[in-house]
């Protein structure tokens, strides 16, 4: 019985022994497949740190980033859209999309036009001029009067949410067969690598489809979005220009035929003259770089000659050319010349240090900012233009004279400088589509800005001097605030802005 039960004992430790054995095996196998998805880890995050500095240094798209040559012309009209309360009225003196539909009529030839925000959806419970089907139904009587007409409309593709539907006036326009072009913005750099390195890697290859689920973040009354439309937004780059040319007149401005922009304050200009070549072949650059196959030459202009004693010179700058022409004229200011800006966004390193040098040259420099309140119905916290209010304010000393354009719901969305000579009496301005940030003029946004020069006594230098002085003067109407009464200094906001225009984690 002794025997027997050691040979039962045995018998039990043997298996016990066995499984010891085996339960090495799988923690072997464990230790090496944590090791490979570990390595695999690394090379996949080495792979989209390789795409994120790509995207941001690779070589720019054919035509993009350039300055014309300069031309003369007699024919420089400034267009103005000014919004004032005049005791518990608003007023708003606004003629630029006048001009823009008058302009579409007059074309006889061809009609190019680029905006950025070209629909009707509107924001809140406000009610807001009809711009964007008034200008759509102005293209398509050009189209049914003329059905050989050329007309190109190049758009960005936040209209559409990336992908996620089809504006109603987009449709229209593409069924009287006029050739809309969204912007291919994957061909651009991008402004915000930490985001765009993984979306160019994961996401941009399930493109988009019209049966979004998700509220619109832009407008309650637009259709629903996708996921992969909100995965394309928070790349945080675009069209933004705003320009139209015909065989007659070119016009660059800063507003946008969008409806729930109709009351914004803006600027732009109608001109005539070989500078119309100029618009022609960088906004065919961009509908070639979306897929379209124009060439320039096709696009003849009524005005190709100028005569060397016409008033007004002019020239073209689009993205990063913007911003070494602002630069250029900030630095040639001196003593007592006059720098005089109005802009939505300034947050641009260069262009804010550059501006305190010339204050301590004794230039004399004003703004007139946006509060930066309110963006596509959204609250914002006053940045990045209250942060560096204060940092231009202090840093020269209070010789930058800074003050807020006041709002009623609308934004001061206008974008120019305007520099006047102090001892010949010469005069530039620089306006258009671009804000003093580093997505603008940094070679990643698509901006499109006109440089003209002359006399502090022509017609469109005065014009222009006048409506920002009589904002700033506030001798008829009210119309801007002191700097006090809206500065902010808290340092948080001056740590946010300055992270978010390093890293274009931001919507500026």
């Amino acid at each position: 019985m002794a025997n027997k039960t050691k040979k039962i004992t045995k018998k039990k430790r043997q298996p016990v022994k066995n499984k010891n054995q085996k339960k090495k095996h799988p923690k072997k196998k464990h230790k090496f497949q944590k090791k490979y998805l570990l390595w695999l880890a690394y090379i996949l995050l080495a792979f989209v740190i390789a795409v994120s500095i790509f995207h941001v240094f690779k070589i720019l798209p054919h035509g993009v980033s350039k300055t014309s040559s300069e031309t003369k012309t007699e024919h420089v009209e400034l267009l103005t859209d000014v919004t004032y309360k005049s005791g518990d009225e608003m007023n708003y003196d606004h003629e630029i999309f006048d001009k823009v539909n008058e302009t579409i009529n007059e074309a006889n030839d061809f009609i190019i036009m680029d905006m950025f925000l070209f629909n009707s959806y509107k924001t809140g419970d406000k009610t807001y001029p009809d711009i964007a089907n008034r200008l759509t139904q102005s293209l398509i009587a050009k189209k049914q009067e003329n059905p050989n007409m050329r007309i190109i409309v190049i758009t960005d593709p936040l209209n559409s949410f990336y992908g996620s539907y089809t504006p109603e006036n987009i449709k229209d326009l593409k069924e009287y067969n006029i050739d809309v072009q969204y912007t291919d913005l994957n061909k651009l750099r991008d402004s915000n690598p930490i985001y765009s390195g993984t979306y160019r890697t994961f996401f941009q290859w399930f493109g988009n489809s019209e049966n979004g689920k998700l509220s619109n973040p832009i407008s309650s009354e637009a259709p629903d979005v996708t996921v992969r439309g909100y995965l394309g937004i928070l790349n945080m780059k675009a069209n933004h220009r705003k320009t139209l040319v015909t065989e007659k007149h070119g016009m660059v401005l800063s507003s946008n035929p969008h409806d729930s922009s109709g009351y914004h304050q803006n600027v732009g200009v109608r001109v005539t003259g070989p500078i119309q070549n100029a618009l022609i072949k960088s906004e065919l650059a961009v509908a070639n770089m979306s897929g379209a196959q124009y060439s320039a030459s096709d696009f003849k202009i009524n005005h190709n000659s100028w005569r060397d004693d016409a008033t007004y010179s002019v020239q073209l700058a689009t993205e990063g050319k913007i911003k070494e022409q602002i630069i250029k004229n900030i630095k040639k200011t001196q003593s007592k010349d006059r720098i005089s800006i109005g802009m939505f966004y300034l947050s641009d390193r260069d262009v804010i240090n550059e501006l305190i040098k010339a204050s301590k040259r004794n230039v004399k420099i004003k703004l007139i900012l946006d509060i930066n309140k309110e963006a596509f119905g959204k609250e914002k916290p006053g940045v990045p233009n209250k942060p560096v209010a204060s940092e231009l304010v202090n840093r020269s000393k209070g010789n930058i004279k800074v003050k807020w354009a006041l709002s009623n719901g609308e934004q001061y969305h206008s974008k120019y400088l305007l520099f006047e000579q102090n001892e010949n009496k010469n005069a530039t301005m620089i306006l258009g589509s671009s804000n003093l940030t580093r997505r603008n003029m940094g070679d990643y946004n698509l901006e499109s800005d006109i440089i003209i020069k002359g006399k502090q006594t022509d017609e469109a230098f005065a014009k222009l001097s006048r409506t920002f002085n009589d904002a700033w003067d506030n001798k008829e109407h009210t119309m801007t605030a002191q700097y006090d009464d809206f500065k902010d200094e808290s340092l948080w906001k001056r740590v946010m802005y300055r992270i978010q225009e390093k890293t274009g984690l931001s919507s500026f």
